[in-house]
């Protein structure tokens, strides 16, 4: 029964096997056939009983017409790789032809696949000739070779498209870039023109106002000599706009004579001599006599000789400053040569771009239009000549000029043929004007002077003011010194060696000057502990709310647009010292209570006195005037009345908070049992009425308790919720929590939040009076009320501290009574 069974098992599975649905040959050892699925019989035209028992290379032979055939020698290779490895092997495409019913080959295309069936032992006890007939997709690959070969010109004629066009996007792309670049650098030079001409646009029309200001409505004496040199320096550089313009739009109108270049080169040089020699320079100068007179545009080589011997001065510190004519193959070459900082390599093959300028080079002022060496290098080409530079850091630069003779590659129509001797030189008063200006230094206060400043009202208060210009420093000083001690320097570098020996009472500082500018002074300044609270006034060309924004934001007190007049100057300052003068007050008077152990209660009640009247008669006057003289008011007058304001409003505050502060030390204390959650709902609630517009997630745990004095503790929680309501304003999502934990076994209070945070390294400041870790234009407040949180914890027995991290929010913890936990 057992052997029918497996009879019957064998035939179904024969059944299984023939019946699948792939072309399979199953072959023993020897490569007899043993089984065939329908699929192969019907691929190959045979029948099961004319191939079962035979071996497979006696069924499918070789197509004996096709002298390179060689499907049988590939299949016998790979059954027998099959055999040695007992691995599955695929073979590649094959051209196998099969003999038909009609006895003739039939050309085919298989894709063979051999598998091995291992027996228990691991040895091959049959072989599956798997195959799959790809003869018309080898055909229809065949039919289209004659289609790919016709498209293969197509691609090659579109792919030399792509590539025309790639390059043409390349081009436009750097095209674009260099737009780019130009923009970007035209944009830099309008904003430094726009300090050229407001500088000199402030010593014209400062002075000038001031005059007509004054009984004698006259202007005389330095000032008119200011007056007059600034209006030379504005009209050359209006000059040097209007020659570039013509240049660029081809309008330039040259007129060429036969000249003697080596004399007015000479001639030139020559009014540069005591600018040069001032600084202690060495001025050389070699310009022997030419064989041939060159056509030159007289205007036009003075404007380019001079443009040279000032960007040499103005970049030259010690050494020499060279200039030297010479014949060169038939052409005369001018070479103006210095000792001075050098351009990087990177920076010389732009150096005549238009609007390009060095940044960061070191010079002796930042002033100048940024045009003047593509202006050379244009003018040099007007007369047909060439301009080429070289130069090494830190070791100096030379320019050198050639210039053709004859006049053969002039337009003939622009050609005068005198030759005259007759040299203005008119040009050469404004450069060398300017270039006397930037030799002047800084005026030091002796050394055996104090190095900090007393601010005593019986005192002159000491301004420092720092700007390149000279005349504008000097300007600036005759306005203040009238009323204060004032100090000048250069540029930042100087200023910050100046303030750092001695402390004033407020920089006046320029925005664009060499070595180190404005807003590089003002942040070394703001990060100096020494000097963080220094008034600091910027002084600059830029003209607009963003502008001014930017300057505050940066950490200045006050923003002054040039040009301005003497008199709002003068008003700016007096604002600013004064306040000055009322901080110092401040800390002296805090000082002097820590020494005494009277701490901040005498001195909140002493200014409380001293100050709440005075301040209360300038609110008031200050809001009389903007309600009862509106129209008499200027935009100017009630800008400077709502400062005026605030500034009294926020001392106001500042004194009242030390008078809470002062209260709570004093004030007598309670104990009894307080409900702390309902303290902290209470301060919420304020804070929300205050505030009704914000969302904030509010989470207070319930039925906290402890003894103490309900109205001292309420101050705590005042303070501590309006902490973290005031830093979280920022935060789309604000949480604000008040919840129990403990700290070294004893209870603990905290209020957490995950607001602006900060800096564990200040942690331990935090509590002190005054204390900021954020400047007020990010958050408002005086600073003292951690201290007056201090104070009744304190009181509590109990103390307080902070944990926290920058933009991560912070968690204030206090115990009361040191409780044991539990």
């Amino acid at each position: 029964m057992s052997q029918m069974r497996q009879v019957e098992k064998q035939a179904n599975f024969r059944a299984l096997f023939e019946a699948a649905p792939e072309p399979v040959l199953a072959l023993a050892p020897d490569l007899t056939i043993v089984a065939v699925t329908d699929e192969y019989l019907k691929a190959t035209m045979t029948s099961r009983e004319a191939i079962l028992g035979r071996g497979i290379f006696d069924v499918f032979p070789d197509n004996p017409s096709d002298a390179n055939a060689d499907g049988t020698s590939n299949l016998r290779a790979s059954l027998a790789r099959v055999l040695a490895t007992r691995t599955t092997d695929t073979m590649a495409v094959q051209k196998y032809d099969v003999r038909g019913p009609d006895g003739q080959f039939q050309v085919k295309y298989w894709s063979p696949k051999n598998v091995p069936v291992l027996s228990a032992s691991g040895e091959v006890e049959y072989i599956l000739h798997r195959v799959s007939e790809v003869t018309e997709l080898v055909h229809a690959s065949e039919l289209g070779e004659e289609l790919r070969g016709r498209t293969r010109a197509m691609e090659q004629e579109v792919l030399l498209r792509s590539r025309e066009l790639a390059a043409a996007n390349q081009r436009l792309r750097d095209a674009n870039a260099k737009l780019g670049e130009l923009d970007a650098a035209k944009t830099a030079f309008y904003s430094n023109i726009s300090h050229e001409f407001r500088t000199p646009l402030t010593l014209m029309l400062g002075p000038l106002e001031d005059a007509l200001g004054s009984p004698a409505q006259a202007l005389d004496g330095e000032l008119l000599l200011v007056v007059q040199r600034n209006a030379r320096r504005l009209a050359r550089m209006v000059t040097s706009l209007l020659d570039f313009s013509r240049i660029e739009a081809g309008r330039m109108q040259a007129s060429y004579e036969p000249t003697d270049l080596a004399a007015l080169t000479t001639y030139l040089a020559s009014s540069f001599r005591s600018a040069i020699e001032r600084t202690g320079l060495t001025f050389e100068v070699d310009c022997p006599t030419l064989p041939e007179p060159i056509y030159l545009d007289h205007d036009l080589w003075e404007k380019t000789v001079l443009n040279l011997l000032s960007n040499a001065l103005k970049f030259t510190f010690e050494g020499s400053i060279g200039v030297s004519v010479r014949w060169h193959d038939g052409r005369a070459e001018l070479e103006v040569r210095d000792t001075g900082t050098g351009i990087p390599e990177t920076e010389l093959p732009h150096i005549f771009e238009r609007f390009h300028r060095v940044v960061g080079a070191r010079s002796r002022t930042h002033e100048g239009s940024g045009i003047g060496l593509a202006l050379v290098q244009d003018l040099v080409q007007l007369h047909g000549g060439t301009v080429r530079v070289s130069s090494r850091t830190g070791e100096g630069t030379t320019f050198t000029l050639s210039i053709p003779s004859g006049a053969g590659h002039l337009p003939p129509e622009r050609v005068i043929a005198k030759r005259s001797t007759a040299w203005g030189g008119e040009k050469a008063t404004s450069f060398v004007d300017e270039a006397l200006r930037w030799s002047g230094g800084s005026k030091r206060a002796p050394a055996s002077e104090p190095a900090t400043l007393e601010l005593t009202r019986s005192s002159r208060a000491r301004i420092l003011v720092v700007d390149d210009n000279a005349d504008l420093r000097d300007y600036i000083s005759r306005i203040l010194s009238e009323h204060y001690a004032v100090e000048t320097a250069t540029d930042g570098i100087v200023a910050l060696e100046a303030l750092r020996l001695r402390r004033p009472a407020l920089v006046l500082s320029d925005v664009m000057m060499p070595n180190l500018d404005g807003f590089g002074l003002l942040r070394a300044v703001r990060s100096d502990p020494k000097l963080d609270d220094v008034r600091f006034i910027v002084l600059s060309a830029r003209a607009g709310e963003e502008a001014t924004i930017e300057g505050l934001e940066a950490g200045a007190d006050d923003y002054l647009v040039k040009p301005f007049a003497g008199r709002e100057l003068l008003a700016r300052v007096r604002t600013h010292v004064e306040l000055a003068r009322q901080r110092e007050a401040l800390a002296q008077a805090k000082e002097a209570a820590e020494a005494a152990n009277l701490e901040l209660e005498a001195f909140s009640y002493s200014v409380a006195h001293d100050l709440r009247a005075p301040l209360r008669s300038i609110d008031g006057f200050s809001r009389a005037l903007l309600d009862d003289y509106d129209e008499k008011l200027d935009v100017e007058g009630k800008r400077y009345l709502s400062f005026l304001r605030e500034s009294s409003q926020h001392m106001a505050q500042l004194i009242d908070d030390l008078l809470s502060l002062s209260k709570v030390t004093r004030s007598d204390m309670s104990r009894e049992r307080v409900d702390l959650s309902a303290l902290a709902r209470a301060a919420i609630a304020r804070l929300q009425r205050s505030d009704p517009a914000r969302l904030v997630e509010v989470v207070i745990e319930e039925g906290l308790e402890n003894e103490g004095d309900p109205h001292l503790l309420a101050v705590v929680f005042d303070n501590l919720l309006a902490n973290a309501w005031k830093f979280t304003t920022k935060r789309d999502q604000a949480r604000v929590e008040f919840g129990a934990t403990s700290s070294e076994d004893r209870a603990a209070y905290f209020v957490r939040d995950n607001g602006a945070g900060f800096d564990m390294a200040f942690a331990s400041k935090l509590f002190g009076v005054f204390q900021r870790l954020h400047s007020a234009t990010e958050f408002e407040g005086t600073g003292i009320g951690l201290a007056t949180v201090h104070r009744v914890v304190k009181r509590h027995g109990g103390r307080v501290w902070a944990d926290g991290a920058v933009g991560r929010g912070a968690t204030f913890f206090f115990t009361l009574h040191e409780e044991r936990a539990g």
